[in-house]
């Protein structure tokens, strides 16, 4: 059987989720906070007790043809009592402990084991895959189940090797000098997966007194305890999992991600979907690799509560417009997991400018998360980005992207928004060019008397630098302004409907003609040459009289390189060093940037 669809209300933070049409894996992701493990606990206790007063009303769907023969129909509806009944009929049977069917397992978030208590065998051991076990077994924790899981195998060992010896003292009575060896070894299974999950180590066969479970790596035996706890916690979940073979089942799983290598979830969640067969897995989950891996399947948002009690439960799919938008920016749709609140900015993941806003926002405003968007050749269009991603609220994660001043001509002509902005400099660089600091940063590095301990000296250099970036600063801004002034070339003519191919034709050359005479317009030579020579003068002036508008306008990533290079002292290590400086005066220097962080966390979610 598996879950077809919820309705879902008050189960607090959670008022009301929705969704139908559900596949053999769901996966229920969304910001801290939303109420995801609560409504996984909603949705496990539904199948504990069965009710249709309860708060959880499920459509059960059969897998099997045991299941449609016992309900005497093809799905369920925990809304009907009569249904109820039958659910908890199916539910709540007892099951061989090796082949369990139509039934429901769940693994907490805490997946920890504590010290298991040895097993006390008697004189006759009882094969433990021909005992019938309670139907709530799989529903408890699984600090419990894996003793069993554990008791279970040294027993199966065990009387495995009592049956070998049975049949052999059977054999030697009839007076038989051979004996078939066909005894399957009831650890293969768990070897096969032990070493799937953890290769090149090799899990070792059992010894049933003394009760330990060894592995051997690189021709040295271990005990199974000595495994980090990551891989303690896989073997635990997997070994519970391949005892009970489940078919026909729903498997709920908290958080498989935690504490665990990427990896190594990946790899987990791969051998439990290749134990048993035709089984349900839902996740609760944080990871953006689990949320992307399955778009294919069935990914359910949890956004926030709205005023409206609108459905909470938003179903993604690979084809959404937001997922398409968040491709540009490099990203996939498992970012959202990061947090309510996310700030794209400049930069990558190996890049400083990631750490540098993360130092500088500090423990301010906790709600904001900060993820790297690439360059901003990874935003191919601003206009595209800020109606589909930052204007709107996406599966309860509000979006802001902060970029270098250099962007701002190409933001502004996209649209004005809270949640687009730019810093007032050129590049974030800019903000690392106050002579002060920088000479605090060799204060303990430089001889006494060394230029860069003086704070006019370093200022001078600056200027000095910066004189010389004057026409690559002027390119670059006058470049961007025609870019921007000429944009794309539009001869759409409107109201096409009966016309002929001579006005057709007509309507499009007006248009051209239009369209060549505003461009012609915006690229000017002689207004373009104009604005050059003002532009480079005003530079001059600015350096020249030490005015703070060059620290702006000047592209401050060059200039800082050359800086570090005449310091002799690699770029991202002065970016370190000021950093530190920089906070102990409480980044009073970026106070343009700690401005903007203020903005994104008082923006009113949508």
């Amino acid at each position: 059987m598996r879950i077809h669809s919820i309705r879902l209300s008050d189960v607090p933070p959670v008022q009301r989720f929705e969704v139908e049409g559900l596949t053999d894996v769901v996966v229920l992701a969304g910001a801290n906070g939303v109420g995801k493990t609560r409504l996984m606990q909603a949705l496990v206790q539904a199948f504990r007790k069965p009710t249709h007063t309860g708060p959880v009303r499920l459509g059960i769907e059969a897998t099997s043809k045991t299941e449609q023969e016992d309900w005497g129909k093809r799905t369920l509806d925990t809304g009907d009592p009569a249904d109820c009944q039958l659910l908890a009929r199916t539910l709540q049977k007892s099951h061989w402990r090796t082949q369990w069917q139509s039934s429901v397992v769940y693994f907490e978030s805490d997946r920890s084991i504590q010290r298991l208590q040895p097993y006390t065998f008697s004189w006759d051991v009882i094969d433990p895959w021909e005992e019938n076990i309670g139907w709530e077994l799989t529903f408890g924790g699984l600090q419990t189940r894996f003793q069993d899981t554990l008791h279970s195998l040294f027993r199966k060992v065990q009387s495995r090797r009592d049956k070998i010896a049975r049949k052999a003292e059977e054999l030697m009575h009839e007076g038989a000098t051979q004996m078939s060896l066909d005894f399957p070894d009831p650890l293969l299974p768990f070897k096969v997966a032990f070493a799937q999950l953890l290769a090149p180590k090799r899990l070792l066969d059992a010894e049933p007194k003394a009760q330990q479970l060894r592995y051997e790596l690189n021709g040295q035996e271990l005990d199974v305890s000595t495994l980090s706890s990551g891989e303690r916690e896989v073997v635990n979940t997997v070994f519970d999992f391949i005892l009970r073979s489940p078919s026909h089942c729903i498997v709920f799983f908290d958080e498989p991600e935690l504490h665990l290598h990427p990896e190594l979830v990946y790899k987990l969640l791969q051998t439990l979907r290749a134990v048993g067969r035709t089984n349900q897995f839902v996740f609760c989950t944080h990871s953006p690799d689990i949320i992307t891996a399955a778009l294919d399947q069935s990914v359910v948002f949890i956004s926030p509560p709205q005023p409206d009690a609108a459905n909470q439960a938003v179903l993604v799919r690979e084809e959404d417009e937001t997922n398409q938008a968040l491709r540009l920016l490099g990203h996939s749709v498992g970012i959202v997991a990061l947090g309510k609140r996310i700030v794209l900015v400049e930069g990558t993941n190996a890049s400083l400018d990631k750490q540098a806003y993360g130092q500088i926002l500090g423990t301010r405003h906790p709600g904001l998360v900060l993820v790297p968007a690439g360059g901003k050749d990874a935003i191919r269009s601003f206009a595209h980005l800020v109606s589909h991603v930052l204007d709107r609220t996406i599966w309860g994660v509000d979006f802001f992207m902060l970029c270098d001043g250099d962007a701002g001509s190409a933001a502004n002509a996209a649209a004005t928004s809270q949640r687009l902005k730019t810093l007032p400099r050129y590049h974030l660089e800019n903000y690392f060019l106050d002579a002060n600091l920088i000479a605090d940063c060799f204060e303990a590095m430089e001889p006494p008397g060394s230029w860069l301990r003086n704070p006019d000296e370093v200022n001078g250099k600056l200027r000095e630098l910066a004189t010389g970036l004057i026409p690559y600063a002027v390119a670059l801004i006058v470049a961007s302004e025609a870019r921007a002034h000429v944009g794309n070339a539009d001869i759409m003519p409107s109201g096409l409907s009966g016309q002929t191919a001579d006005q057709l034709a007509t309507l499009l050359r007006s248009h051209a003609e239009a369209e060549r005479a505003r461009v012609c317009s915006d690229l000017d030579p002689g207004g373009i040459a104009d604005r050059t020579s003002n532009l480079y003068a005003d530079l001059e002036r600015a350096i020249s009289a030490d005015d703070p508008h060059w620290m702006r306008a000047i592209p401050g990533r060059p200039l800082l390189n050359k800086f570090a290079s005449a310091a002799g002292v690699e770029p991202g290590r002065l970016k370190l060093m000021y950093l530190v400086e920089a906070a102990k005066q409480d980044y009073a220097v970026f106070a343009d940037v700690l401005d903007i962080f203020e903005q994104f966390s008082n923006v009113a979610a949508t």
